[in-house]
């Protein structure tokens, strides 16, 4: 039976690292940072247990969780007791959805780039703040490739990777990226509407997108999109490759084989073209 009163020996043996009778906090953000802790670990148990087990005064505890209640990182059982909120499942499937993510595209980067002997992006969307992160990267064995900033959040108008994402968002979406005025990252280059619209335009109608210089200079950018199951756009796989070998491979052959892996993952991720 659940203990909502006075916690046991065995219960507090129970208790995370750090959280013994012993512990005394003091600091207002360490203090709700174990309390989500407990709310993890401990759902449905009252604010009085919550106190015992984290040794504050009841009323600081009941303080903490109105707040936490109120932003919905903790909710009030039917049953008297606390559990983790709506915003701190949000968060845990947010961070969890990345994780698969990557997991589940490393082949796919690995055999780009031993394929193609080319630097291979996988590229995630940040929807929320129309922004876009390089999530990992699959590195060649010549001597000349990239080192890939990993997960810096990065504009949605600039480059082939970021482009294939905002070309499936919503118009409303689009004109606010845009509206954004963030220059490139190469030449400091103001967003031209007419161009992004164009270019999006163009990337429904192909499946992919091929851009120059966007990001890095000298190298073209190339990305095609893949979905989840709800059909929404959470990713890109791409390349970066210098100018000067890009002219001398077959660019067709890049594509076709972006757009395959694309799609295999698309498939893996439940998504079903109609």
């Amino acid at each position: 039976m659940k203990e909502t009163g006075k916690i046991s020996s065995s219960a507090a043996s129970m208790a995370p690292h750090g959280l013994g009778s012993d512990v005394k906090e003091t600091s207002t953000v360490k203090r709700i940072l174990l309390l989500l802790q407990c709310l993890v670990d401990y759902p449905e148990e009252t604010a009085q247990s919550l106190a015992q087990r984290l040794n504050l005064p009841r009323s600081s505890v009941h303080r903490l969780l109105a707040t936490l209640c109120t932003n919905e990182f903790a909710r009030h059982e039917s049953t008297g007791g606390f559990g983790p909120g709506l915003e701190l499942y949000r968060m845990a499937s947010k961070l969890g959805t990345r994780m698969s993510y990557r997991k589940l595209a490393e082949s796919y980067l690995q055999e780009l780039s031993a394929q193609f002997h080319e630097t291979s992006i996988l590229t995630l969307l940040e929807r929320q703040q129309l922004k876009m992160f390089h999530a990992a990267n699959g590195s060649p064995t010549d001597p000349m490739r990239y080192n890939i900033r990993l997960n810096a959040l990065e504009p949605l108008v600039w480059g082939a990777t970021a482009r294939v994402l905002l070309a499936h968002l919503s118009n409303e979406e689009i004109n606010r990226a845009i509206a954004k005025k963030e220059p490139s990252p190469v030449q400091g280059l103001i967003p031209d509407e007419a161009e992004i619209n164009e270019s999006l335009q163009r990337i429904r109608i192909d499946g992919y997108a091929i851009t120059h210089s966007h990001r890095t200079p000298n190298t073209v950018g190339v990305a095609a999109p893949f979905f989840n199951g709800a059909g929404e756009v959470v990713g890109s796989l791409g390349f970066l490759i210098p100018e000067f070998r890009w002219t001398g491979t077959h660019p067709d052959n890049v594509v076709q084989a972006l757009l395959h892996a694309a799609a295999a993952l698309s498939r893996q991720l439940g998504y079903s073209q109609k």
